[in-house]
């Protein structure tokens, strides 16, 4: 890593080089043949900075670090994208931001939940400059997800100076959001908030259901029929577009509406930074996603499920 960033750092000193590095972070508009010519470069950079990795360990090792940050970084955008960013406006601020992306990678398993759909994106091409097509370039393919450092070394900043980085963070957000908030960490979240976050992802489905089928009222064989023709990524956008823990759209599709239901018929959370599973009155857990998955692939729909839901206008 410290041979990574030691050579790409040197690469940046000279002023075009490092301009041209700016405009492609930035994601500028450009014509296809213009992105092209400085994504070439930019590639070139970073192979650069991944072959000198490579020289002071092995290009195993090298392939491992890449992807692991790869991950890392996709594993933070997801979380703030998931947990974080639409709770400024329910006029919540949370401080601990990246505390608790941390728990959900030592101790959900983040990583490995999202290397699947990684690699998907990453062989369409879509990602761009992908962990896939630099550990090529090292000569290495990896088919585990590596696992995050058990022994960081360097500590944490500490709670106050990653209050600050937070509101960096979400300064996009909270600059679209009411002035007037309560900065509070995500345990102190009202249970509340988190189900009309989630009953909003639910609505948006099934809008977008009734759009795709003329069909004001769906019921939960409707979507699947949906799911089997092959139409679940017209349902939702996040899956198509970005990396997902979930394996398939189809669950994508289903949880939200699968976890409103069982949140109605009085499950609770057991962890709110967990939210695919839920604990019933009799104490029984249930995984929303796997319940989701297990739906899509043909199983009996539960009786505990609806018959029919309206579609939100």
């Amino acid at each position: 890593m410290i041979a990574f960033e030691l050579v790409f750092l040197e690469a940046r000193r000279a002023w075009l080089l490092g301009a041209l590095l700016e405009v492609w972070k930035a994601g500028t508009r450009m014509k296809p043949a213009v992105q092209g010519e400085i994504g070439a470069v930019v590639r070139a950079l970073v192979t650069e900075a991944d072959l000198a990795g490579r020289r002071v360990s092995d290009p195993r090792t090298a392939a491992n670090a890449v992807l692991r940050g790869a991950l890392m970084s996709a594993s933070f955008d997801w979380f703030v994208h998931r947990y974080a960013a639409d709770l400024p406006a329910h006029r919540y601020l949370p401080l601990d931001l990246y505390q608790a992306w941390r728990w959900k990678v030592h101790q959900d398993d983040l990583l490995a939940r999202l290397m699947p759909r990684y690699l998907e994106l990453s062989a369409t091409g879509s990602l761009g400059l992908d962990a896939t097509s630099r550990m090529a370039e090292l000569g290495v393919v990896l088919d585990q997800a590596p696992r995050p450092a058990a022994d960081p070394i360097l500590s944490t900043p500490g709670l106050t100076v990653e209050a600050r980085f937070a509101r960096c963070r979400l300064a996009d957000v909270l600059a679209r959001t009411p002035a007037v908030r309560r900065e509070l960490t995500f345990p102190e979240v009202p249970e509340t908030v988190w189900d009309e976050i989630m009953k909003r992802r639910r609505d948006q489905v099934l809008r977008a259901a009734a759009e795709l089928t003329g069909r004001e009222r769906l019921t939960l064989a409707d979507l699947v029929e949906i799911l089997a023709a092959g139409r679940g990524a017209e349902l939702v956008r996040e899956h198509r577009e970005w990396v997902c823990t979930h394996p398939t759209a189809g669950v994508c599709v289903l949880l939200p509406v699968l976890h409103h239901h069982l949140r109605m018929q009085g499950y609770r959370y057991g962890q709110a930074l967990r939210q695919r599973e839920l604990i019933g009155p009799g104490g029984d857990h249930v995984d929303v996603a796997r319940l989701a998955e297990a739906i899509e692939q043909g199983h009996p729909i539960p009786e505990m499920m609806p018959v029919r839901y309206r579609s939100a206008v």
